[in-house]
Parts: C-alpha cells; structure tokens; sequence
C-alpha cells in the first residue's frame, strides 16, 4: 500500500519541484558548443583543416548560411550510380530479411520496438512506417556514402575536425514524425555536438510527406523534459514528446520563423544542426515512395565509442575518409555482411 501511494506520488511531486524551481528552457553550454556556433570568424573555423581542392561548393558561404539557419543544401555532390545501387541492397535486405540481424523498428508492431529484421513480416518492412535501424553496421555501400568526401569536409567544418558517423536510418516513406529536434533522442557526451545527413535516393516530390524544417530554430530556447533537462528518457522525463512538438511549433510561432518543405533531388544532401526542429509531412499520396538515407554525427570527443558498448572504454573501429564508424557490440557477426559497396568507384 506505502509503495503503491509513492507511487501515485512521485509524478505530482516532480512536478511541482519542477513548476518551483526549474528554469523553463535551456541552451547548451557555451564552453562546449563547436567552432562554428561560438562568436568567431568563418575564417577562423576553416583554419582548422585543409579545404579539398576538388570541393565543389564555396565552403565559406556555406558556413556563413548554416550558422544562421541551421542547415545547408549540399547539391549534386553524390554519385547518382551510388544511390541506385544503395537502394538495390536494401530492397534486397527487405526481400531476404530472414538472413538479417539488423534491427528494424515499424509502427503498431511489437510495441514499436527495436527487431531483427528476420523476425519482422517482409510486407510490413516494406510498407509505411517501416524503417531500418544503423544500416551502416550492415552495409559497406552505407559507410560509404555517408563518409563520403563531400560530406565529410562540410561536418569537420561544423562539428571539428575529428568526426564519427554512428547512427542511420533506413525509410521507403515518409516517417509523418511531428516537428523534433535530434539532440534529445540521438545522444552523447556534448548534446551540441550532432549534426544530420538527410540523403534523398529519389527525387522527392511535395505528395510523398517531404521533409519539414523550420530555418533558424536551432537558436530558440532548449525544452526543458523535466528531471532529465534537454535529454528526453522515457519513463523519466516529466513531458513527454507530444508536448515537446507542440512548444517547438509554438516557439516557432513566436519568433516568425515559418516552415519550410524540403524538395530535393537524388544526388543532393541536406545537412542540419542538431537543434535543427523538423519533422516528417503527411503522405498526400500512399503510392509515392520517400526512399532516404539519414545519418547522425558526432565529434570523437563526444562519441568515444559505440553507443551501445557499456562494458569496454573502447569500440573496434573502422576509419572512411578519416571518419570513424564503430563496431556495433549488440551485432558484431551482422557488420558488413552487405559488401557491394567495397570496389565502388566515382
């Protein structure tokens, strides 16, 4: 009976902690924030590192429009070949999913949790809200093209020159997730220090559910989940993620920042601060397709190891274009079982 009243209390006394003494909003801490977010020069950002001479974008001005809307559009700077053969292994993945350990996570089933892949029926991984979990850890060809070099010149700009690329998405369609930031869920040691690859495998039409963002939001207030800050721990946190979206379409609101529709092309990249509030728009139509790549960075600073790895201060890496991808613990025999991508060339 004790138990069982602390219980009915625990949640209305949190609460009213909260209500007394916690501060509304948040914002990363200054002494941590990378380079590019602190009151510096771009010129003193790229003193840093080298710029490719083969970079076929101007870096500068690409800094200069990231800094002040949290994303940028890298276009035409992925081998179309590369996408296409991409997206042949993960329609083969699906079809022989019985083979796979990957995990997979697809909504109404098993409670929305993390799955093999071969213990997930084959239509539902191949319909709407169907994703694959660190495709990265399967495929060679994911490594790749997440690592590949125009993308890593952009992130060591953003982020520092020592990056890690440790988590990624796999969607057929449109997620339809309401608006988010990344940094409360997609984790680590520095929650500024993240920033996303969003990698259309087709050009992306507006009936498909495109991707939304609103320019500018990764400088509003930081929500505060209550107990757990600006992380979000399910069971933890005082809010949940429904009221999360609904203060960043309201703070939004507040400071005239309007939202934008992402349409892209296949070949383009869209990459976004970590604080970047977006989400996933209504599929107009359900025969369209959103085929995507998303890919979660971080700085080794602040990604050490793999995120899984509780038992070892460190994880078997391997190293694409400088970036670091680490060995996912939880799936050791399941790591580059998918090789197409090892002799790709440009």
């Amino acid at each position: 009976m004790v138990k069982f009243i602390k219980d009915k209390l625990r949640r209305p006394y949190h609460l009213l902690r909260h209500s007394i003494s916690a501060k509304p909003t948040l914002n990363f801490d200054y002494d941590t924030l990378p380079l590019i977010d602190k009151d510096v020069s771009i010129d003193e950002v790229l003193k840093r590192f080298d710029v490719p001479t083969d970079t076929p974008y101007n870096i500068k001005e690409k800094l200069e429009f990231w800094r002040e809307n949290g994303y940028v559009v890298l276009e035409n700077v992925l081998p179309k070949n590369w996408l296409d053969m991409f997206w042949d292994e993960v329609e083969d993945t699906i079809e022989n999913h019985d083979k796979h350990t990957a995990t997979g996570l697809v909504y109404q089933f098993n409670n929305q949790k993390a799955t093999p892949l071969k213990n997930i029926p084959k239509e539902l991984l191949k319909g709407i809200g169907a994703r694959i979990n660190d495709y990265h850890n399967t495929s060679i060809a994911a490594k790749r093209i997440m690592t590949h070099r125009h993308i890593v010149t952009f992130l060591k700009a953003a982020l520092a020159p020592e990056i890690t690329a440790f988590q990624s998405l796999v969607f057929k369609y449109s997620s339809q997730q309401p608006t988010h930031q990344d940094f409360p869920w997609v984790t680590s040691s520095i929650p500024s220090h993240l920033a996303a690859a969003w990698i259309p495998c087709e050009d992306v039409h507006a009936d498909s559910g495109p991707l939304f963002y609103y320019p500018g939001s990764h400088k509003i207030p930081k929500f505060n989940f209550g107990r757990t800050g600006m992380l979000y721990k399910d069971g933890v946190s005082l809010f949940n993620p429904v009221q999360f979206s609904e203060y960043l379409d309201k703070t939004c609101k507040e400071h005239g920042i309007e939202k934008k529709v992402l349409l892209i092309k296949k070949g383009d990249i869209l990459i976004w601060h970590g604080g970047l509030a977006h989400g996933g728009s209504v599929i107009n139509n359900p025969e369209m397709t959103r085929k995507s790549f998303v890919c979660h960075y971080s700085t080794v600073e602040a990604q050490p190891k793999h995120r899984y790895e509780f038992e070892k201060n460190s994880s078997e890496t391997s190293y694409y274009n400088g970036v670091a991808i680490y060995k996912d613990p939880t799936n050791p025999t399941g790591e580059d079982v998918v090789t197409g991508g090892r002799d790709w060339v440009e």
